[in-house]
């Protein structure tokens, strides 16, 4: 049996990890969510499927993710196979603003970086060290971050994508993070790695790219990377694809960059799979 912990599951792309995960009886599913009261999709797979487990905690705060951590440790025995660290989102209202736009914004740009660190980064460390103990005495000892390509230099680069600015900063903290701790862990044999989920088709997602001129604006800037994608991929693929990045994780590839294909850098067919 491998235990997953998998937090912002209660829609999206973590509702689609616990989905994927749990039709596999041999996994000990437990998702890591803030409130049950929003949650109806959620309960109502987890009432099928008895191998999910409902944790409610607060990722900003410490001593709820001690709590959380405490109630998975007495399910598995004290053990934790994966953690995969799926939360966050692009905070504050000035996401569309490109760099130059903040000029004479000052608070406005420190509240754009500043809510993005804390939602997509901080709390990724928070949580990060209050599952370590149980990692530590697991099988698997994996620790997966869901970043995004607009925290990749080079798909910025290419694309030219100069919106979402503290996002962007955020994840490709987040990267780093990823690759610290996997240096730091090494030595315990514990991998760690951060991987983009491809342009998925979520609600947030959807709320984005639904707008066809924005859409239009989305495909302009994927086709500088491959000029046959013609849209956001099904969550179920997304998941899939990732799970056996995952899967196959090995310490050589430890504190990489991946994206949902398992690439670390652009082929050079082309392809684009870094969304």
């Amino acid at each position: 049996m491998v235990s997953w912990v998998v937090t912002g599951a209660t829609r999206g792309i973590g509702f689609g990890w616990i989905e994927n995960l749990s039709a596999d009886a041999r996994n000990q599913v437990f998702a890591l969510i803030r409130s049950r009261a929003t949650a109806a999709p959620l309960e109502s797979l987890a009432a099928k499927r008895k191998n999910i487990h409902i944790v409610e905690a607060d990722l900003s705060d410490p001593e709820s993710l001690k709590q959380a951590a405490a109630h998975v440790a007495e399910a598995t025995g004290g053990s934790l196979d994966v953690l995969l660290l799926n939360h966050g989102a692009a905070a504050a209202d000035t996401s569309s603003l490109l760099p130059t736009a903040f000029h004479g914004k000052e608070k406005e740009l420190e509240h754009e970086i500043s809510e993005n660190i804390k939602v997509n980064l901080t709390t990724s460390i928070y949580v990060t060290n209050a599952f370590l103990h149980l990692i530590r005495k697991g099988t698997e000892k994996k620790i997966v971050f869901v970043s995004s390509s607009s925290g990749d230099i080079e798909f910025t680069r290419i694309t030219g994508l100069s919106a979402v600015l503290g996002y962007s900063i955020a994840k490709a903290g987040l990267n780093m993070v990823a690759t610290k701790f996997g240096a730091e862990l090494a030595p315990e044999g514990i991998k760690t790695l951060s991987i983009s989920p491809g342009w998925v088709n979520t609600e947030a997602a959807q709320a984005i790219t639904g707008d066809p001129e924005t859409r239009k604006f989305f495909l302009s800037i994927f086709h500088k990377l491959d000029a046959n994608v013609d849209g956001p991929i099904p969550v179920a693929e997304s998941v899939s694809a990732q799970l056996k990045v995952v899967q196959d994780l090995t310490e050589k590839d430890s504190g990489k960059f991946f994206t949902h294909r398992g690439d670390d850098i652009l082929r050079s067919s082309g392809e684009a799979e870094w969304f």
